[in-house]
């Protein structure tokens, strides 16, 4: 019997599939069947995975009933201890099982494992930002009711784990692992995070995931489902499904800024901090904003974004957000103009732009002086000021003059 099962649903991706079974192939792992399940594609897909012969290989056709029905296909004809999800346009590292088996073999009260990944274009680049996110165990069902930050091909799962919660539900086109991972830490599951990127994620123009109406109305299914429609005042719902329905809104927001429709995204932000106004306390919520547009793979190579113009959209969308508010998002006006500058200030630090980074450091501390309590923002501090004047000595330049801030 295998150890591990890999499920390998794949609809009309006959040209990426050789690059999934290769990845499967070479892995240093030998204890593993694979298992392609072809939802009734119209490609060579049958062709393709008719030249894999090994033993160890199973090939299943069904009619096209969508991702999560075929996920489930290939679950129901699993044998594995674990299994594993490689979408068929997706990849590993050769180490991948290896590492999370080992993983789950010393720590059975774990679930599943989850490593981090890199991001692929369309032609099999690894792009320049890695994905995911080290989480502690104690806090990976918190995480997720952020909404769902790693893709099913990261993830060593227990099978019978599965089994318990009644698999991917087939009613979702889209975030159905995030559903089926907050069913499973609901029912005191636990992830276990990796922090490797052994998976490889494949970028692709017009995928499910870059559209976000949809992606927005199926997290709006999940939340209903685990914790009921978004009625009422949110000051008296559960925690969790507080935050759960808040972070779906920021989530919204940046996707639809992500396809330049700014409106649409500042609408969704405002309906989030409604929700849950201490989001406009996170620097994460203003770090995202800033990044604009850039698209997953580069999303945070500060150099490539043009910071001034995002800067400027950023404030000017702030303005009209807190001209609109109630009061308890008004009572929170200092501390999101302080970590909108601050993310500004880090981002300009990544880029090299010191006097930018400087200006907005001091632009954030005005704001929200309370920031100087944090021992990040006066390292910060110190680096800036320390780095600019070690920079034009060693160019032979006079120190620059300090900056005017009424610009």
């Amino acid at each position: 019997m295998p150890t591990v099962s890999v499920i390998i649903p794949c609809y009309n991706h006959g040209h990426y599939l050789p690059h999934a079974m290769n990845s499967v192939l070479a892995q240093t792992f030998a204890g593993w069947e694979a298992i392609i399940v072809d939802d009734g594609s119209t490609d060579n897909t049958r062709e393709v995975a008719a030249q894999f012969t090994d033993p160890r290989i199973r090939y299943i056709y069904q009619e096209n009933r969508g991702l999560s029905a075929a996920r489930n296909a290939g679950i129901r004809a699993a044998q594995g201890q674990f299994l594993a999800f490689l979408d068929a346009d997706d990849e590993w590292e050769e180490r991948f099982l290896e590492v999370c088996v080992r993983a789950l073999a010393g720590q059975v009260e774990m679930t599943a494992a989850v490593t981090l990944s890199r991001f692929i274009d369309e032609n099999g680049a690894v792009l320049p930002r890695t994905g995911g996110q080290v989480v502690n165990a104690t806090r990976f069902r918190d995480r997720l009711l952020e909404g769902g930050f790693f893709p099913p091909n990261t993830v060593l799962i227990r099978a019978e784990a599965v089994h318990a919660v009644g698999l991917f539900d087939e009613e979702l086109t889209s975030v159905e692992d995030w559903d089926l991972w907050l069913r499973i830490t609901a029912d005191g599951g636990n992830l276990l995070s990796i922090a490797e990127p052994l998976a490889r994620y494949r970028v692709s123009t017009g995928s499910m995931s870059t559209n976000a109406a949809r992606m927005h109305a199926n997290r709006m299914a999940v939340l209903a489902k685990h914790f009921g429609p978004p009625a009422g005042d949110p000051s008296s719902w559960p925690a969790e499904k507080r935050r759960g329905y808040a972070f779906a809104y920021r989530s919204a927001a940046y996707g639809y800024i992500a396809q330049r429709e700014a409106d649409q995204g500042w609408r969704h932000l405002a309906r989030a901090a409604q929700i849950e106004p201490g989001l406009l306390r996170r620097l994460d919520t203003f770090y995202e904003l800033a990044l604009g547009d850039q698209p997953r793979g580069y999303r945070g190579e500060a150099k490539l974004v043009d910071l001034a113009a995002n800067g400027a959209e950023l404030l000017h969308r702030l303005e009209a957000l807190f001209a609109a508010a109630g009061p308890a998002v008004q009572a929170l006006k200092g501390p999101a103009y302080g970590h909108a500058y601050l993310a500004l200030a880090m981002l300009s630090d990544q880029a090299d732009d010191w006097s930018a980074a400087r200006r907005y450091l001091r632009r954030a501390v005005r704001a929200h002086p309370a920031l100087l309590r944090d021992r990040s923002v006066i390292r910060r501090w110190i680096k800036l000021s320390l780095g600019q004047r070690t920079a034009n000595a060693l160019r032979g330049r006079q120190p620059a003059a300090p900056d005017d801030d009424k610009a």
